[in-house]
């Protein structure tokens, strides 16, 4: 049988159940984890099994670990006294998220032999692409608070195309990396790809978003047949069941990835200057030959809100929330579950 092991070492018991759960549950993680507190169980559970990646704790750690035959090892610091500093270090009391996200970063890029993932969902990942001709129309707080509420219930993965979308400034968070960087490994080292996801993913109101390109001009050569193959091979290696785009006229290729798009939402305003704009995208289509997009195409006139929430976190309550609640969700949900 070829099982990827990752062992936990720690004598601190509830921690270490607890993050073997947030890694079992988390969803794609190409690993049968087992947990050990005392050294007399994992040294003898050796004997028997391959350990491919092995996370201990400090109060865990002996010299004897370099010696071990496992090609990850990973210690989880806790004061960081006397511990071999050539070995890869994560702050253990940080979020498990946290933890995961550095341990797929390390094992990324690291020699150890690459493991094919596949991944398990029920049918095709659908993917919404949002886009408007039109400016200040709450495109991207319509986008995320969808893709929050569909988040509820289906694995959802949210991507943003905004050439300065300012969501980390929003969320009051630095990121440690972003859409260039998966771009990369996607050209560069595909077989990394996977544990290259996990690391950058974040996550806001239960979504997962990969951070924005921080210089979209990073993004500028990449084709829409690129960006699309880079959607299927996130298909083939998650769960994700949706992939929601929040498009902008910064993205090469544009029309090629509506295209490919399962649903597009298109949010329009009735002012006059709007109306122009969607009626001058729409002829553009059609002289281009592309109304097969006017054909996947959602239009949306949203109603003037009172009182939209203030952090990007709560974005499922509120007036905005109830309207996709209400009008959106039977539409699209009910297009699910005919196709299934």
């Amino acid at each position: 049988m070829n099982r990827r092991i990752l062992a936990i070492l720690d004598s601190e018991e509830n921690y270490a159940y607890r993050l073997m759960d947030f890694i079992t549950t988390k969803g794609n993680v190409p690993f049968e984890v087992h947990v050990f507190t005392r050294d007399d169980k994992f040294y003898s559970f050796l004997e028997k099994e391959k350990v491919e990646c092995l996370l201990v704790s400090e109060n865990a750690y002996q010299k004897k670990v370099e010696a071990l035959e496992i090609p990850h090892i990973i210690i989880l610091s806790e004061n960081g006294t006397n511990l071999n500093q050539a070995l890869y270090h994560v702050n253990k009391y940080q979020s498990c998220d946290r933890v995961l996200r550095e341990v797929m970063e390390q094992y990324s890029g690291g020699n150890g032999k690459e493991i094919a993932v596949t991944a398990c969902r029920r049918g095709k990942m659908k993917i919404i692409g949002i886009y408007t001709p039109v400016g200040r129309c709450l495109q991207t707080t319509f986008s995320l608070t969808l893709g929050q509420m569909l988040a509820r219930k289906y694995r959802t993965l949210y991507l943003n195309f905004e050439a300065y979308s300012g969501l980390g400034k929003m969320l009051n968070r630095e990121f440690e990396g972003d859409l260039s960087d998966l771009t990369y490994y996607f050209s560069c080292a595909r077989e990394k790809l996977f544990y290259q996801l996990k690391s950058l993913t974040e996550c806001v109101g239960g979504l997962d978003f990969i951070p924005p390109a921080d210089v979209y001009q990073s993004l500028s050569g990449i084709r829409g047949t690129d960006w699309i193959d880079l959607f299927q091979e996130i298909e083939k290696i998650t769960d994700y069941e949706y992939l929601i785009l929040d498009l902008s006229d910064c993205l090469m290729d544009l029309w090629e990835v509506l295209k490919n798009c399962d649903l597009i939402y298109t949010i329009v305003r009735e002012d006059a200057l709007a109306e122009a704009k969607t009626s001058q995208y729409e002829m553009a289509l059609e002289t281009m030959k592309y109304k097969e997009i006017t054909g996947k195409t959602r239009k949306w006139m949203l109603p003037l809100f009172r009182k939209l929430p203030m952090h990007f976190g709560e974005l499922t309550y509120g007036d905005l929330a109830a309207y996709i609640r209400k009008e959106v969700f039977p539409e699209l949900l009910r297009k699910e579950e005919h196709e299934d």
